[in-house]
């Protein structure tokens, strides 16, 4: 966190003592983020740059090309390769469903243990760390957890996770440790939890109390409860990579770390780059009572702020044990009540095992709720095929007659009728394969409207509108085309956790792809139109930068968030993450290029947005500009990898002429906590970079 002092006194500091303003040191790191405000330092390009040149060749071509070849227009028509009506069968998909239940023990003097995988998609897996109370978890014990999420991994399985301090998880005692080992505890899980952030759904707050649902405690008075969850919600905000969430017991734990008054907490609408937008709720007591056994105080207002709030967070949990005496209401543990509040709630998963009177009592009762299609069909049917989200192909648009080198457009209706989102990070790819199995992968160069399934609300139809350039050298004849949605484009078959659509069509879903069939278009001919002014979409370079300077911890040149900065971090000095918007993309990797930053997240390749790296008016105590984030029409400088040294990132004004300092010296950008360029041969070891091409 940098701290802000008026122009006037910095300056005057500057003169007097030359003095540097410091902000507190990174972690783990010897990133330095010092911050100093000057007059601008006289770059020798400096009246170049002042003649006002606007530059907007990346955003101009990239829109541009997508005109030359009209042709694609008038063979762009409706198609019916496929069904687009929902199949009434369970289509199992990552991170959503009914799941079966695991428990591992870790265990000191190597004496862990665990249950064996279970046969369903989804699992929870239950993590015992009673036996650390007042010890750190033994790299032993990490080795066997990680080795059990591998086992998993291999499966091709997903889970939820929940660490807790109750023995053999019998909900008898909890041994709730201090706040300080307990700290400890989750730093150290969370370095295994990050390796295997893509089988991970949600991570259940637990730790505390009676099975790790935060309550119950032997240790803790209800008085000090509120103070011990706060750090330990806290503690895994810190921990987990971005990409993750977590869910706490009850809408009442949540309000009191969100200091919000839970009577009021229906308005509270959270946004992407708050803590809070991060944190959900898991319900163990679900459709047992009016109140899901104490999960809600209010829980009309309380199911009002989950129909927002579970949009970006997973909820979920299990049916509860329904007693003589449990005070009901008008809450009923069947597929037609469900048909009701689930929706409102975006329930994405529940158990299929324990309290078997309530599952039993699914399977035996027909639905007999408002769709139709499913008249007739059993609860627990009904119930399991809309548990998250569940994606429909309603309507497919694509050019019929295409050339090789031309232009590709396709637009898939998509419906999603589940009951949730997707809340985990995907991206999408385009394949095409000819009469003989030859595959064209387009996910590198591909325009995508409506691209981040994460947005694909449920009881809701998105278009998604696809525009490519096919690849040259396409031959004659029929293709079909699959979109393939999965954890990164480079995942093949069944790594990656790819998506399948639940149309009622034998033919939909390819496994050795991964993807999903959508429709065919034919090659007729080829496109001469190569004009090398101005460049096609499959120019575009995507790629990552990450400093070089720590063997064990480096950054990734990035931001928190899609907007403009002055000046920017590349990650929280809480923590050890790099930020999510971290992949660019350049038109050369020979020549200066602008940098455009990618909509992907966390690595993703994505779709080049309208914000690009520049130069800002902020400089260090030498005279260096920290770097900013402009809009591309108003960048002014270009930058290219490997121009000074074989691992520099050079910097060149809007001509492509290297920037030079009063000494000449040719300038770079700078690894820091808060990057900035300085002199290209700097002795620091900041000025290395790690290239990757995606």
């Amino acid at each position: 966190m940098k701290f802000f002092t008026s122009i006037t006194t910095v300056v005057s500091l500057l003169l007097l003592k030359d003095i540097k303003v410091y902000g507190k040191p990174t972690l783990d790191t010897n990133l330095d983020y010092s911050f100093e405000l000057d007059d601008k330092v006289d770059l020798s390009t400096e009246n170049a740059l002042a003649q006002d040149q606007t530059y907007n060749y990346l955003n101009t071509s990239f829109n541009d090309v997508m005109k030359r070849d009209e042709l694609s227009n008038s063979n762009f028509k409706s198609i019916n390769d496929i069904s687009y009506v929902e199949s009434l069968s369970e289509v199992q998909n990552p991170y959503r469903g009914f799941y079966s239940q695991t428990v591992v023990y870790l265990r000191r003097n190597g004496k862990s243990e665990k249950h064996s995988i279970p046969k369903t998609n989804l699992i929870r897996v239950l993590v015992d760390i009673s036996d650390y109370q007042k010890h750190s978890i033994d790299e032993e014990a990490l080795t066997f957890l990680d080795k059990y999420l591998e086992q998993i991994k291999s499966n091709h399985k997903t889970i939820i996770i929940r660490f807790a301090y109750d023995p053999g998880f019998k909900g008898d005692v909890s041994k709730d440790p201090s706040s300080e080992n307990v700290r400890n505890h989750q730093k150290q899980v969370s370095r295994v939890l990050k390796k295997y952030d893509d089988i991970i759904a949600s991570v259940e707050c637990g730790l505390f109390g009676k099975w790790g649902e935060m309550h119950g405690s032997s240790v803790y008075s209800d008085s000090e409860k509120p103070k011990y969850l706060n750090k330990v919600i806290n503690n895994w905000l810190e921990f987990l990579p971005e990409s993750l969430t977590i869910s706490v017991r009850t809408p009442k734990i949540y309000s009191d770390w969100a200091n919000i008054d839970l009577s009021k907490i229906s308005s509270q609408i959270t946004k992407p780059n708050e803590k809070a937008y991060r944190v959900g709720i898991y319900n163990d007591g679900y459709l047992a009572s009016k109140s899901d056994l104490g999960t809600y105080k209010n829980r009309e207002q309380e199911i009002k702020w989950l129909k927002n709030q579970a949009k970006h967070t997973l909820f979920g949990g299990e049916f509860g044990g329904i007693y003589e005496g449990n005070d009901m209401g008008n809450v009923s543990p069947t597929a037609d009540y469900m048909d009701k509040e689930a929706f409102l709630t975006h329930t994405s998963y529940l158990n299929n095992g324990h309290y078997n009177v309530t599952i039993s009592n699914l399977k035996n009762k027909k639905y007999n709720g408002a769709d139709k299609r499913y008249k007739g069909i059993s609860g627990y049917s009904y119930v399991e095929n809309h548990l998250g989200y569940r994606y429909v192909v309603r309507g497919v648009r694509l050019t019929k007659s295409a050339k090789s080198n031309g232009i590709f457009r396709m637009e898939i209706d998509i419906e999603n009728v589940g009951y949730g989102n997707l809340v985990k990070p995907k991206s999408l790819s385009l394949l095409v394969i000819d009469n003989n199995n030859n595959h064209y992968d387009l996910s590198e160069i591909q325009s995508i409207e409506n691209g981040n399934p994460n947005n694909w609300n449920s009881k809701e139809k998105t278009t998604v509108k696809v525009k490519a350039i096919l690849p040259n050298g396409m031959k004659n004849g029929n293709y079909k085309v699959y979109l393939r949605i999965a954890s990164g484009t480079k995942s093949k078959g069944l790594n990656g956790f790819p998506i399948r659509f639940a149309n009622d069509d034998k033919n939909i879903w390819n496994e050795s792809l991964g993807a999903n069939y959508l429709g065919k278009f034919s090659i007729n001919g080829n496109s001469n139109n190569n004009d090398e002014s101005e460049p096609t979409i499959s120019n575009y370079v995507t790629i990552k930068f990450k400093g070089t300077l720590d063997p064990s911890l480096n950054y990734y040149l990035g931001v928190k968030e899609l907007k403009n900065y002055e000046y920017f971090d590349i990650h929280d000095e809480n923590s050890n993450d790099s930020y999510k918007y971290r992949t660019w993309h350049l038109t050369s990797e020979t020549k200066p290029s602008l940098l455009c930053l990618s909509d992907g997240t966390y690595g993703n390749p994505g779709n080049p947005s309208s914000h690009c790296l520049d130069l800002g008016n902020h400089h260090s105590a030498n005279g260096y500009n920290f770097l900013s984030i402009v809009n591309c029409e108003n960048a002014k400088h270009k930058f290219m990898y490997g121009g000074s040294s074989s691992d520099s990132i050079d910097v060149y004004d809007i001509n492509g002429k290297h920037l030079t300092d009063n000494n000449n010296n040719k300038l770079c950008v700078y690894y820091s906590m808060t990057p900035r360029i300085d002199k290209c041969n700097n002795e620091s070891g900041k000025m290395k970079w790690k290239k990757s091409i995606l």
